[in-house]
């Protein structure tokens, strides 16, 4: 029998919700008057249905929800003057000139939730702030300061696009493969199964030992990830 990560954590969120009933019968038939003993029960049904709900059937998102989630996602462009890193939560653009990029990495660490762009640049990128920013601009951009890294993740809604836009300016960069994961190397099975007119597939992998979780994409100076853990000039880019 093969681990199911995912039925571990039904079957105990199952077994709290077990104990909140248990609990709540056990107060009801004492007779108890004890407030606090029935919101904990309360709790303990409560919550863990909300999840337990959530990863069986799923909520619904309305679609004027979605359109404002798209209209907040960030996003990126390019020119021929460098990158635009465009961020509509805080009304602000980090502007990248390709002259200032000295080296650009591709990390993706199983135990990350997202995979990433690292920009290493020679100087700070440029904050080009919105004419009419917004009340959580406002407080929070004062607090950002500029810096001479700049990380992209993958939630970018064209995050994939980035390495064609540094192929279109650098001559030398090494292509990365975002579809590689460190838990898919091998598949070992696949179920497929149809509920609720859902079709729902189930695989089990064999995580890949060749898997690389940083990669150097562009070096000014051709380095390789242990040359620039090694480097005294790029101390910090692992850190």
């Amino acid at each position: 029998m093969k681990f199911n990560p995912l039925l571990v954590i039904k079957l105990l969120l199952g077994l709290f919700i077990c104990i909140g009933i248990a609990l709540t019968i056990l107060m009801m038939v004492h007779e108890s008057k004890v407030v606090g003993g029935y919101v904990v029960s309360g709790l303990f049904i409560l919550f863990p249905g909300i999840i337990l709900y959530g990863m069986t059937v799923g909520f619904r998102v309305s679609e004027k929800t979605i359109t404002r989630q798209i209209a907040q996602q960030e996003s990126v462009t390019s020119d021929h003057k460098g990158l635009y890193y465009q961020i509509p939560l805080l009304k602000t653009t980090q502007f990248i000139s390709w002259e200032i990029i000295e080296t650009i990495i591709y990390s993706n660490y199983h135990s990350d939730d997202q995979a990433q762009f690292n920009f290493y640049l020679t100087q700070p990128e440029l904050q080009i702030a919105s004419e009419k920013p917004g009340w959580i601009a406002k407080v929070l951009l004062p607090l950002i300061k500029t810096s001479k890294k700049v990380v992209i993740y993958e939630n970018c809604s064209n995050f994939r696009e980035i390495q064609k836009m540094l192929e279109k300016h650098f001559s030398t960069i090494n292509p990365v493969d975002i579809n590689e994961v460190h838990g898919k190397g091998t598949l070992l099975s696949s179920k497929t199964t149809l509920r609720e007119n859902t079709i729902q597939i189930e695989e089990y992998w064999k995580p890949n030992p060749n898997f690389e979780p940083e990669k150097v994409i562009y070096d000014r100076y051709n380095r390789t990830i242990d040359e620039l853990k090694q480097s005294k000039n790029s101390k910090n880019l692992f850190s």
